[in-house]
């Protein structure tokens, strides 16, 4: 308040007045809303329109949800009692409003003819096909199979001790190859080079006293985020084997005529001139190969024009 009292005041009305003004312009609510129940966070209307409610729907004849509050051990088992919404989650059983996700329970009854290894036809497959389980159905199947003595016989111990360790070697070599894939690789490093040389006598630097030097050559340590150096790039590839050789006939000399033949009009556009050449008429029209194409003129047209010609002639004389 007494912060309030020292700001300055430039006739403007204060929060709390426009607050107590905006109250006074809102309508009244129609319907008094009161929790059902505090945990859940659900509202449910006044009992009176709760009555008026279930009145009107029964008088209609629709059906749905009860309401919050009255849904002690209620499950939907039509489409109406949802209500045209969702799935009630509070609900833990399978529910499919407007029936989602359920699937369709119509099944091919015709199965198809099937025939075994030797050519006869499996009655079985109507049994098998419905129930998905192996079954015996016929005579060989209830027969002993006959076996080998010595398959029938116990494994020697010898025989025991190899495969125990044929087992054990594959066992080590899978969890050898686990471990080593999660173990960090790191880059080998290449152990330091020593180099003994003798420096010339004439040479800038030459020291009487240290006549042979040993240098030590230790590899320079990589950033791995480093950009690359150098680029790749690919070479072409190289000539292929040679290909076999193409016989011609001889050589001949080219005649005026076939000169003539062979030579190609150049490509000229008649939308786009991106050079802004001047291209003569002629040499546009014998690029668009007009010439190419012989000028036909149909026979009826000489008949059309002189059967017009007698009909004209007969209009005269009758005339």
């Amino acid at each position: 308040a007494a912060l309030t009292s020292s700001l300055p005041n430039f006739g403007l009305p204060s929060p709390c007045c426009k607050m107590a003004h905006l109250l006074r312009r809102l309508p009244q609510p129609r319907r008094e809303l009161e929790v059902a129940d505090a945990a859940v966070g659900s509202f449910k209307a006044a009992v009176g329109d709760v009555l008026a409610t279930t009145a009107a729907s029964a008088s209609t004849g629709l059906r749905g949800p009860p309401p919050y509050g009255k849904r002690q051990n209620w499950q939907p088992r039509s489409l109406a009692e949802f209500g045209d919404g969702g799935a009630f989650p509070e609900i833990h059983t399978a529910q499919y409003p407007l029936d989602m996700g359920k699937t369709s329970t119509a099944q091919q009854k015709v199965v198809a003819l099937q025939v075994d290894a030797d050519g006869r036809v499996a009655w079985d497959a109507v049994i098998k096909d419905k129930n998905k389980l192996q079954t015996w159905s016929h005579p060989e199947d209830s027969r002993e199979k006959w076996s080998k003595l010595e398959e029938l016989e116990r494994p020697t111990l010898e025989l025991d001790v190899l495969n125990t360790e044929r087992t054990q070697k594959a066992l080590e070599l899978a969890l050898n190859g686990k471990m080593q894939a999660g173990v960090p690789k790191k880059a080998d490093q290449k152990e330091p080079e020593f180099i003994r040389y003798t420096p010339k006598q004439d040479a800038p630097g030459y020291n009487e006293n240290c006549r042979e030097r040993v240098i030590k050559l230790v590899e320079r340590q990589v950033d791995p985020f480093m950009p690359p150096k150098f680029k790749h790039k690919k070479v072409p590839r190289g000539p292929p084997s040679p290909p076999p050789p193409v016989h011609h006939s001889p050589a001949r000399k080219l005649t005026a005529q076939d000169q003539k033949d062979w030579k190609i009009p150049p490509c000229i556009s008649n939308w786009k001139n991106a050079k802004g050449y001047t291209i003569p008429l002629d040499k546009r029209l014998s690029a668009d190969g007009r010439q190419l194409q012989d000028v036909a003129v149909n026979d009826k047209f000489a008949a059309l024009s002189e059967d017009l010609y007698l009909s004209e002639r007969k209009a005269r004389e009758e005339i």
